[in-house]
């Protein structure tokens, strides 16, 4: 996947889906189009890689930091007291034509497009033979698009709530559709997930590694569950999220059926083998598989640690390793976005490497003095920020502006730096596998079970506490102290990830949260923000004029 550079542009499609001006993508001069060019399974992965593209691009991964850590309150900016529109969103200051909402909007619908094009012409592949490994192949490519479709779908409904789903195939006459209710959308989000697992590999390793095998899926999967679901509130959600952590953890069995909810579908079980390129019973050879509701998914709980191991030769890693190259795709890292150095030096989008990390770690974003204070007595501190002025792991000095605190994880080692500033391969871990233990552990707090919850909680602090050998867990207690103790161990073991606002808008407690980060800050930052408001952003302003109000604008904006 390191390798992969798109090369083709899929005549006459939607970029954005929010206009049919200004997001047009032109039509393509010439051969291939899109009535012949999905014939082989060469051609729908070059597709797919269009998608993965897109994760890829600088506008998605400058919106995923801006939304999802800058407006939260593990950092502080060094433009946030600025008059420019990243300050008016942190700040909760903004208009409905800020930029970067237009931008976090159109870039996700770009991305669904590109993965209804799969979705919608992976039966145009004509199979050389009748081996069972090309429905296989076509199969990967058609879950792998589901996957991605239902990430881009869950940045949006988190992001600003009630949204469009998209049809798969676009009809260039009738381009305004309607906002769906967050309920719809995160229904189609969980069908494309449970859809998806049931029809990939546990994951992708050696040269295929970067692609989002069953086990990214399900902690997804889990993580859209989650976001359902209300702290201190009975739900099916948690329910769920158990049973899939005791299967993704713990290795407990889980069937296709049970996954899919299959006693929920209208299509019997041989025309839904088909729609999602299992091969038909009736061109099955006798030693082809013919897999049932009952058939097990594949085992995750052996393919991933809390500690992280090389992916190459199995050796330990050290618990920061994670974050610089020796830890990608190691036994901690469940997906991740690939980036590769192009070595020209160039910094737009046509470079697959990005300097963005870089640029956060040296000038854009520090740790907040509230953040430092919950990681002050943690093993995992010096691994995690650095003081200004101080040496880094590889012996750097490391100097900040107005004696600033580095968040380490966007660091770049000097043996890992590019000859160009701009272009960098560093990838970005979107999901790391101490987050679905927490996630488990959550889940079994919610639902009662509190003492396999500690168990699991301190599992990755035991992890963490191998740094400098300390022995300090977790102690049992109430529903509301282990809650606690879950919630803060989040915000250690995962910080600077680019989750944590939309994190503590899913624990009910952003405006507490930030009303009181407002008060540690020299410009008061977090005061604005509105409960029952501001944990959604605006639908950007030229969504709604554009389709003349069939996209409606969200309540208090």
């Amino acid at each position: 996947m390191k390798q992969i550079k798109t090369t083709i542009i899929l005549g006459f499609v939607l970029t954005g889906l929010v206009s049919c001006s200004d997001f047009l993508d032109k039509e393509l001069q010439g051969s291939p189009n899109p009535d012949n060019y999905y014939r082989t399974t060469y051609q729908l992965q070059e597709a797919l890689n269009a998608v993965y593209d897109i994760l890829q691009s600088n506008n998605y991964t400058n919106c995923e930091w801006i939304f999802g850590e800058a407006c939260g309150d593990d950092v502080t900016g060094n433009d946030e007291s600025t008059v420019n529109q990243i300050s008016q969103l942190v700040n909760f200051d903004f208009n409905t034509s800020n930029n970067w909402i237009r931008d976090r909007y159109s870039i996700n619908y770009q991305g669904i497009n590109r993965a209804n094009q799969v979705i919608a012409n992976a039966y145009k592949v004509r199979l050389a033979s009748e081996d069972i490994n090309g429905y296989v192949t076509v199969r990967e490519i058609l879950a792998q698009a589901k996957f991605l479709r239902a990430m881009f779908y869950f940045n949006l409904v988190k992001t600003y709530g009630d949204v469009p789903i998209r049809p798969e195939v676009e009809d260039i006459n009738d381009l305004a559709v309607p906002r769906s209710s967050k309920e719809e959308v995160y229904a189609c989000i969980e069908k494309d997930l449970r859809e998806a697992a049931i029809m990939l590999r546990s994951k992708f390793t050696d040269k295929n590694v970067g692609k989002a095998g069953c086990g990214a899926v399900v902690a997804l999967l889990i993580k859209v569950l989650a976001y359902q679901a209300v702290p201190g509130e009975n739900s099916d959600k948690w329910e769920e999220m158990a049973g899939l952590g005791e299967y993704f953890i713990e290795g407990k069995t889980l069937t296709y059926g049970e996954i899919l909810h299959f006693e929920k579908y209208e299509e019997s079980w041989d025309e839904l083998r088909s729609r999602l390129w299992f091969k038909p019973k009736e061109k099955l050879a006798s030693t082809d598989p013919y897999e049932t509701p009952d058939t097990p998914l594949p085992q995750l709980a052996n393919e991933y640690s809390l500690e992280a191991k090389n992916s190459y030769d199995g050796a330990l890693l050290h618990y920061r390793e994670l974050y610089y190259q020796r830890g990608e795709f190691c036994s901690r890292s469940v997906f991740e976005i690939v980036f590769k150095e192009s070595a020209n030096g160039m910094s737009d989008d046509l470079n697959e490497g990005t300097g963005i990390f870089q640029d956060l770690f040296v000038s854009r974003m520090h740790a907040s003095a509230s953040f430092l204070n919950e990681i002050n007595n943690d093993p995992r501190k010096d691994d995690v920020v650095k003081a200004n002025n101080t040496v880094a792991f590889d012996g750097e000095r490391l100097a900040f502006d107005n004696l600033k605190t580095g968040c380490m994880k966007w660091y770049t080692p000097k043996v890992e730096r590019p000859t160009d500033e701009n272009d960098n391969g560093k990838n970005r871990r979107v999901i790391i596998y101490s987050e679905v233990v927490l996630w488990y552990a959550e889940a079994l707090n919610e639902t009662g079970n509190r003492v396999k919850c500690l168990e699991q909680l301190n599992n990755v602090k035991r992890v963490a506490n191998k740094i400098n050998n300390t022995s300090a867990l977790y102690k049992g207690g109430t529903y509301l102290e282990m809650r606690e103790q879950i919630w803060k161990e989040r915000r250690i073991e995962l910080c600077h990830l680019w989750d944590r606002f939309f994190d503590i808008v899913r624990q009910g407690r952003a405006a507490s949260v930030l009303h009181a980060f407002a008060t540690e800050t020299i410009h008061n930052r977090g005061s604005h923000f509105v409960e029952g408001i501001n944990e959604i952003f605006p639908i950007p302003q030229n969504e709604v004029d554009i389709t003349n109000g069939v996209v409606t604008q969200n309540p208090g904006y």
